[in-house]
């Protein structure tokens, strides 16, 4: 059960940094539209990139690695976004499980526990990397120190490190790759000493996705445990 919820709190935090990345401010957009000969920071950079992002839909591998580099576990399935606020999470195999963010709360629903888990989005955010999903330049700047690395040369694409500012977070680094602007793989090390790979294939930008997809029906006979309430009762 431990290891399920660490899943689950990697797959939240992964989530939010890609809202992050797709939300530059006005006043990114205006420096990065007159001041095209001056050299980009990091930042800008990074959410330059995906500016014009509104919607991300793609399958994934996710890999997860011990202290060690032992492969502990391997799920793969679709991830889709849409912007400002959510995202689904659906993993096809090696079990089946949705986490579904509507704006307000995220709902994790396990099928085989016959469980699902709600939490408040807000609160969730402030504590994970996907924080750089929903945050705009500025805010990324501020949350984390940024580097745009250089890749071998017979490797192609942008290759981004975030570290975060603040200690107390579950997560020591998340590499970000880039090609041809779509993000096609994020790397995360978390402070146990444990690794997680995403690939991403068959990514679609900006496609139409249905609204019902960021939207979950609590199923009968299913048990609930809402954090959410305990979190508007401790703000």
């Amino acid at each position: 059960m431990n290891s399920l919820k660490k899943f689950i709190r990697v797959i939240v935090q992964l989530g939010f940094i890609v809202f992050a990345l797709t939300m530059p401010t006005k006043v990114l957009a205006e420096q990065v539209k007159t001041e095209k000969s001056v050299e980009l920071s990091p930042a800008q950079e990074l959410a330059n990139r995906l500016k014009n992002l509104k919607t991300y839909q793609a399958k994934f591998e996710q890999r997860v690695r011990n202290e060690n580099g032992q492969q502990i576990d391997l799920t793969t399935g679709i991830f889709s976004i849409q912007r400002p606020n959510l995202f689904r999470w659906e993993v096809k195999q090696s079990f089946e499980q949705i986490i579904v963010a509507d704006g307000e709360k995220i709902y994790t629903y396990d099928p085989e526990l016959e469980q699902v888990t709600i939490q408040g989005q807000s609160k969730a955010l402030s504590e994970s990397p996907l924080l750089l999903m929903t945050s705009n330049a500025e805010e990324l700047a501020e949350a984390f120190s940024i580097e745009l690395l250089k890749l071998n040369e017979n490797e192609q694409g942008n290759l981004f490190l975030l570290k975060p500012k603040n200690e107390g977070t579950v997560f020591e680094s998340v590499h970000i790759l880039f090609k041809d602007n779509k993000i096609s793989e994020l790397l995360m090390a978390d402070t146990l000493g444990q690794q997680t790979s995403v690939a991403f294939t068959d990514i679609q930008n900006n496609i139409e996705l249905d609204s019902q997809l960021f939207k979950f029906e609590i199923p009968d006979g299913i048990d609930v445990i809402d954090s959410s309430l305990v979190e508007i009762r401790n703000e």
